[in-house]
């Protein structure tokens, strides 16, 4: 059975496409194209978006997307396993062993008895009470006790009421004209370009909210655009597309 990878570079070669072609198309970098033809799954960041980029680039060549991600899934099972049986065999051949011999534990048992018998009958007639330690004689208490000196007195300073700063105003902050924010709600790749340099490309875990300004113009890219609730400006966006969707968005003033 051939693999995804191979399905894949088939088809794509059959078309006469470049992977640079495929990038510009579906947004794929061409590094992730590369990786899942030759079956290296290892350097996609997470399976959420591996899979995503399965289906869109199985789609954008004109297969059938979901059964693509399906026989992934089908060839990343693990092999069934041969019975493991040798632990209970080890276990059954441990039961065969001989008990231990119980004359021997019970002589030992009475040995042990007699001793602790004898010793305790040492200690009683040699009267083994340990003598409580000598207590000190009583003394003088005058002769004991230190003269107490009398304690100066600490005049009392009067308290001066302490002024508090005065708090100098705060100006608002100021905003470029361009404000994206993004709460991300499931691990999500993400590439972020503002004034056309790129200031972040990575993983946003769950639970993260991220704001970036900017003068001209900000690009959102996301491996799946269904894991983020963007805002432009303070207006709600919404979602840019969904689980596993690799959407380009340009936000501009």
């Amino acid at each position: 059975m051939e693999t995804v990878g191979e399905i894949l570079l088939t088809e794509r070669e059959k078309r006469g496409l470049t992977v640079k072609d495929v990038e510009a198309a579906t947004s794929i970098r061409a590094l992730y194209i590369s990786a899942i033809e030759s079956n290296k799954f290892s350097v996609i960041p997470g399976e959420v978006y591996l899979k995503g980029f399965i289906r869109n680039y199985a789609n954008y060549l004109g297969l059938n997307g979901q059964a693509m991600v399906d026989l992934y899934r089908q060839q990343q099972l693990p092999p069934t396993n041969a019975a493991v049986d040798a632990a209970q065999q080890d276990t059954e051949g441990n039961a065969n062993t001989p008990a231990n011999n119980n004359g021997s534990v019970t002589k030992w048992l009475i040995i042990g008895t007699v001793v602790l018998i004898l010793a305790g009958g040492a200690w009683w007639f040699t009267g083994g009470k340990e003598a409580n330690p000598a207590q000190p004689k009583p003394g003088n208490p005058a002769q004991n006790t230190a003269p107490v000196q009398p304690q100066a007195q600490v005049p009392i300073q009067p308290q001066v009421p302490v002024q508090p700063p005065a708090t100098p105003t705060q100006q608002p902050p100021k905003t470029k004209p361009v404000v994206v924010a993004a709460k991300f709600t499931a691990e999500c790749w993400a590439q972020i370009t503002v004034d056309g340099k790129e200031v972040f490309e990575g993983i946003m875990e769950a639970g993260v909210l991220k704001t970036w300004e900017a003068e001209q113009t900000i690009v959102v890219k996301l491996g799946n655009a269904g894991a983020a609730e963007l805002s432009y400006n303070g207006q709600p966006v919404g979602k840019l597309g969904g689980i596993g969707e690799v959407i380009v968005k340009k936000f501009a003033r």
